[in-house]
């Protein structure tokens, strides 16, 4: 259960990676006045997001990176309180 996850968060996260990329390259090639560069590594995640949803309203994309890093934030803490429950009942 738990490798599965976990392996499951690594999948989530890479899909979310990829599709930061994807929103870089589309915020890159919308805006041509400014340097190619400043996009694609400048920009901090929440510039990228902001930018992206006011240019693009309707898309899932930036939804969907906010779920999955406040998602693994939760499953993060869950899985540390779980942790320190169980070392706690060893005892």
């Amino acid at each position: 259960m738990v490798a599965v996850t976990f392996l499951a968060m690594v999948i989530l996260a890479f899909v979310s990676g990829a599709f930061y990329f994807v929103m870089r390259i589309r915020l890159m090639r919308v805006d041509s006045a400014r340097d190619r560069i400043e996009w694609l590594s400048f920009r901090t995640s929440d510039d990228v997001l902001d930018n992206y949803e006011a240019l693009f309203p309707r898309s899932v994309l930036p939804r969907f990176c906010r779920f999955v890093f406040w998602m693994v934030i939760a499953v993060g803490a869950v899985s540390l309180c779980a942790t320190i429950i169980l070392k706690m009942l060893s005892r």
